[in-house]
């Protein structure tokens, strides 16, 4: 159980070190999304103030991510988040989304909830993705957003698809009832790209 590393004991001990020390190479050398999160984790738990080398690793995921995913909308493919890359990308896009929604930039954010719910194939995700950016058309801060309509805490942390918000205080399909008035406008808005796209 992740509880019970010590993260004191990791510094010192050499394998890992020489594990970390070659993961951060791979990622220097490569633009693995997939790798750069796992670099990514690990420096969060180990020296979460470095703040700099942290930023920078977010910054190249968030950068890569949105590359990933205008070539996706491009070719009108989906993301396939059992693709261990793709499922980088969706969770990069994601955080820096959840980020401009907590820092108060609710256009960006809904922009970006929307993107992810017209390209992830899986329809948890995507039915979540459309709560979030129906939530921001409905006003809710994003305060209010995670006290009010989201269950965090009961998020199972081994399932991949944990980093989003799926998990909600009503059913997703009572949710989008909820707010259809919204998710009739946002499709609306979903339907006008996709045609400006086809033509």
């Amino acid at each position: 159980m992740q509880e019970n590393i010590n993260i004191e004991e990791l510094k010192n001990d050499k394998e890992f070190l020489e594990n970390l020390k070659k993961l951060e190479e791979e990622v220097a050398s490569s633009d693995s999304l997939a790798k750069t999160y796992q670099l990514l984790d690990v420096k969060l738990s180990i020296s979460p103030d470095d703040e700099e080398a942290i930023n920078k690793l977010f910054q190249k995921i968030v950068d890569g991510s949105f590359s990933l995913i205008a070539s996706k909308i491009e070719e009108a493919k989906e993301l396939n988040l059992s693709n261990p890359e793709e499922w980088a990308a969706a969770r990069g896009i994601y955080e820096y989304a959840i980020q401009r929604y907590s820092e108060n930039d609710t256009k960006s954010a809904q922009e970006l909830f929307l993107a992810l719910h017209h390209i992830i194939s899986d329809f948890e995700v995507k039915e979540a993705m459309m709560v979030h950016a129906a939530a921001i058309s409905s006003n809710y801060s994003f305060d209010d957003f995670t006290t009010k309509l989201t269950k965090i805490d009961d998020s199972d942390f081994s399932d991949p698809k944990a980093v989003f918000i799926t998990d909600f205080v009503q059913p997703v399909d009572i949710l989008l009832e909820m707010f259809k008035d919204e998710v009739a406008k946002l499709n609306e808005r979903l339907e006008k790209l996709k045609r400006a796209q086809e033509s």
